[in-house]
């Protein structure tokens, strides 16, 4: 699989999971060439897709805002309207990061995300 078709796949992770709900996310992320290409795709190339497709930023709002864990990584817009990046419960290695661009803290939400999965 090319750079491309599998950053398209991660950008549409969040709907292929919520349309195909008997399949795991990890299985979802493992199919879309991530696991091999994983070194190759940086937050640029994610911002890059995002740009393509910008109907896929609420659905990573919303796969955030779902999220039934007591850890992880998490994407959402505060009282000031800024994007924020963050990991729950606060640890000190890992900062909190406000973004004014929606695109930007999306792609860097998605990045730690999918990292997260692919090392679970």
């Amino acid at each position: 699989m090319n750079k491309d078709n599998t950053i398209n796949n991660i950008i549409y992770l969040p709907e292929k999971f919520y349309k195909q709900r008997d399949v795991s996310i990890y299985s979802l992320l493992k199919e879309s060439g991530y696991f091999e290409l994983h070194n190759q795709i940086i937050e640029a190339n994610i911002f890059d897709g995002l740009i393509k497709h910008p109907e896929c930023i609420d659905q990573w709002l919303n796969w955030s805002a779902d999220k039934r864990s007591s850890s992880g990584w998490y994407f959402k817009q505060n009282d000031n309207g800024k994007y924020v990046v963050g990991y729950f419960p606060l640890k000190e290695n890992l900062e909190t990061t406000e973004y004014l661009d929606e695109v930007e803290a999306c792609a860097a939400f998605i990045k730690r995300e999918i990292e997260d999965i692919r090392n679970s």
